[in-house]
This record gives C-alpha cells, sequence and structure tokens, in this order.
C-alpha cells in the first residue's frame, strides 16, 4: 500500500472511532435527560395531588365562610327590620 492509502485508512479510523465516542456520549446525555424528566413528571404529579387536596380544602372554606357571611347579613337584615316596627 502506498502512504496515501495508509493516510486514508488511518484517517478512516480515527473518524470512526470520534463518531463512536460521540454516539456513546449522545446516548448518556439522553438517559440522564430522560431521568431528569421522569424526576420533573414525578414533581409535576406531586404537584397536582396537592392541589387537588387543596382544592377540596379550599372549597370547605370557601363554603364554611359564606354561610358565615350569609348569616351575618341574615342577622343585620332582621335587626334592621326588627327597628322599624
Amino acid at each position: 500500500m502506498s502512504p496515501l492509502e495508509i493516510a486514508l485508512v488511518t484517517l478512516v479510523i480515527i473518524w470512526t472511532l470520534i463518531f463512536v465516542v460521540v454516539a456513546i456520549a449522545m446516548v448518556v446525555l439522553l438517559f440522564g435527560l430522560k431521568k431528569g424528566l421522569d424526576k420533573i413528571n414525578r414533581i409535576l404529579n406531586q404537584g397536582e395531588d396537592m392541589a387537588r387536596g387543596l382544592g377540596a380544602v379550599g372549597k370547605v372554606t370557601a363554603s364554611g365562610l359564606s354561610g358565615l357571611l350569609m348569616k351575618a347579613v341574615g342577622d343585620r337584615l332582621k335587626k334592621g327590620s326588627s327597628k322599624k316596627n
């Protein structure tokens, strides 16, 4: 083989090794990215579950407060109508 052919074969081998290393790095990066996205997804699901729980508590609280407000308004109206009589 001539020196040019040897140089070309060497160059092809070097480029092949570089591409293999880059491919392995990409696979490792994608697995890390998947792991991170799974963790973020779990956090978001926990937040959604907590928001649902807080929504139920908020509804009960709002219902109770509106009941108290309606009672207070009703008491005021009763006092106002009894003063006129």
